[in-house]
């Protein structure tokens, strides 16, 4: 179904982190982003789609500080694309920067624990999971469990923190969203399903974990589909929270899911070395998904998988200790 094509090279290998690949799809100017974290460094390249013209840069995770010159793990490197606006979003060991889209200026800069705190566990706290909802929202969760909503104007540097959502008592591992829905996921593979009227957040459903961290969610349409560290894909109905479906689809870790928006293709990608396509129905009552086909990349553990076409034409992948993004194309 699918033939592998050449891979492009990265400056330096991808992190083992989920999520860990970020695309940005250009088509109107013909070009294809790429996003790979590198311990305290993102890899992105700018692609044409014809493959002619590549170009590699680098963004180093920096404290502005001039007393804190450090550099922080970066834990998740993510384009957020809001209707007026589109915003690169890094999240380290330290804190929260966005840039502009291209990566060549930082517009904001939010510091995450506190060092002066007498409770140590507050001295640190990562932010992971990104995602963008509304007109000019995006909201990040951390590790204290809380997402951290942002108002981001249309252009300038006047970004500014609304509020800080509080429903989990563990790490966020990732948020997803679609129209004025958000879900969220935690450690222990709890899932909160969040809506946004007007400029208020409200959580409208609960879904208990299982002890197994839910690593990867995302929307498409009325289905959450969410990933956990036992292999399994589990489906949602996003208007009631009910489990849908629950399949054995690995056997590691899911560490990346995306969708064709256009028609419903799912991927999953895992740390034993698969990608699998699956296809996604809405049903009369409750979503329904179906197998379709596999790849093995060989030898690499999987940290991220995107298409990069809303069709599901072609899609790309990385591994862990890996320089190259795998891409893939139907036959």
């Amino acid at each position: 179904m699918y033939r592998k094509e050449k891979p492009l090279v990265l400056k330096s290998s991808a992190s083992s982190l989920s999520n860990n690949l970020s695309v940005l799809v250009a088509l109107e100017k013909g070009v294809l982003n790429y996003a790979v974290v590198h311990k305290a460094v993102v890899n992105i390249i700018s692609a044409s789609t014809d493959g002619s013209t590549v170009n590699s840069r680098n963004i180093v995770c920096k404290e502005p500080s001039a007393a804190q010159q450090s550099t922080p793990m970066i834990i998740q490197a993510k384009w957020v694309c809001l209707p007026s606006r589109t915003v690169f979003v890094l999240t380290s060991l330290k804190g929260i920067q966005m840039f502009e889209s291209d990566g060549s200026a930082m517009i904001y800069w939010h510091a995450l624990g506190d060092v002066n705190s007498t409770d140590i566990s507050e001295h640190a706290n990562f932010g992971r999971g990104i995602t963008g909802i509304g007109e000019n929202f995006i909201c990040i969760g951390t590790q204290l469990g809380e997402i951290h909503v942002f108002n981001v104007p249309a252009k300038g540097t006047n970004v500014t923190q609304k509020e800080s959502l509080v429903g989990h008592r563990y790490p966020i591992c990732d948020l997803a969203s679609s129209g004025n829905q958000m879900v969220s996921s935690d450690e222990q593979g709890n899932i909160i399903i969040w809506s946004l009227s007007g400029s208020s957040f409200k959580q409208t459903h609960s879904i208990n974990g299982s002890g197994f961290p839910c690593s990867t969610i995302l929307m498409w349409k009325n289905v959450i589909v969410a990933g956990f560290g036992n292999g399994q894909i589990r489906l949602y109905s996003a208007e009631t929270g009910k489990l849908a479906a629950q399949v054995n689809a690995h056997a590691r870790w899911v560490t990346a899911l995306d969708v064709a928006s256009d028609n419903g293709m799912l991927l999953s990608a895992s740390e034993d070395s698969y990608v699998r396509v699956w296809q996604l129905k809405e049903g009369n009552q409750m979503p329904e998904i179906e197998y379709v086909n596999q790849e093995c990349v060989t030898d690499q553990q999987l940290v991220g998988v995107q298409f990069l076409h809303p069709q599901g034409k072609a899609f790309c992948t990385t591994g862990y200790d890996s320089c190259d993004l795998s891409f893939y194309v139907q036959s």
